[in-house]
């Protein structure tokens, strides 16, 4: 009798250890950002694209500079972490590229879940300063 109530204890057992992690994984592939083209908003120049990018980085804590003509570093940091990327941009496209992290679990192409609402954050707010560009 016993050996009857233990063998299903032992598979809700397993089923539930097996699944205890898969909610909570800790790391996402590392995506890419960024519009492929900038037709929608209208002919811009590359001034106006980096002008863009540096203030809607800015505007939500980023630490933007320009470290040549056609790209811009940016750097997060929260807390114990910090996360660089680089935008490259032109009068047609950016595109929104991981450079390094510290203490972002960044492995195999991997990173902390939370780069990819980060990032997702960074160009929602680029594409807002875009929109608001005088044609």
């Amino acid at each position: 009798m016993k050996r009857n109530v233990l063998i299903p204890a032992l598979v809700v057992l397993t089923f539930a250890l097996a699944f205890t992690g898969t909610g909570c994984k800790r790391t996402v592939p590392i995506e890419n950002f960024g519009n492929s083209s900038l037709v929608a908003y209208g002919s811009l120049k590359a001034t106006d694209v980096r002008d863009a990018v540096i203030r809607g980085g800015s505007n939500i804590g980023w630490q933007m500079s320009e470290e040549r003509p056609g790209l811009v570093v940016a750097v997060w940091k929260a807390r114990d972490h910090s996360l660089t990327v680089e935008i490259p941009y032109s009068s047609t496209a950016y595109t929104i590229k991981y450079r390094s992290s510290v203490n972002m679990s960044a492995e195999n192409g991997e990173i902390h879940r939370n780069y990819n609402r980060w990032i997702e954050r960074l160009e929602r707010n680029i594409n807002a300063e875009l929109s608001k560009v005088k044609k």
